[in-house]
């Protein structure tokens, strides 16, 4: 039977220690937090604060796809497979109402602006105007706004997409 070398067995140990140490820095409670603002906005960072659920600076397309799937999901409170105007803007604000909750901020005129600026956004969403925002409408979307937060291509949305953008 071969003997196993101390020194590297010593040190694969260490290793391991310092690999589980690494991937658990961040506390349990922080990893279940979710996006720092659901509800978004414009520009780099209300992407990263709407998508980055596990709030390590990059959203992959696989976090931020299973995120919009969620969203829709939930915002589907009839089960009928499509979004009602009533659904998305109710499943917007329950998100708006949590970013507001989290700053400490009270209803003011931005999130009155914002909930008009939902229904507005439904109509633009819903490309056969049949009052109804289906699944191939929400993944046009979600395809879009992807590509357009990864400026740099690399499949991933991060700072590197908002220094290349800030550049252009």
């Amino acid at each position: 039977m071969k003997q196993k070398n101390p020194a590297l067995l010593g040190f694969a140990v260490g290793v391991t220690v310092l690999l589980t140490a690494c991937a658990s820095s961040q506390p349990a409670a922080d990893k279940a937090l979710g996006p720092v603002n659901p509800a978004g906005g414009h520009g780099h960072a209300a992407f990263m604060g709407s998508y980055d659920v596990n709030r390590d600076g990059v959203v992959t397309r696989a976090e931020y796809d299973a995120l919009r799937k969620e969203r829709y999901v939930a915002a589907d409170t009839n089960k009928d497979g499509a979004l009602s105007e009533a659904e998305y803007v109710a499943e917007f604000e329950a998100r708006l109402k949590q970013q507001y909750a989290a700053q400490g901020r009270a209803v003011d005129d931005g999130y009155q602006q914002m909930m008009k600026q939902a229904h507005v956004r439904f109509n633009i969403l819903d490309k056969n105007k049949d009052g109804r925002l289906s699944m191939d409408e929400e993944n046009d979307v979600a395809e879009r706004t992807f590509k357009t937060g990864d400026v740099n291509l690399d499949g991933v949305v991060n700072a590197a997409d908002n220094m290349k953008k800030e550049a252009n």
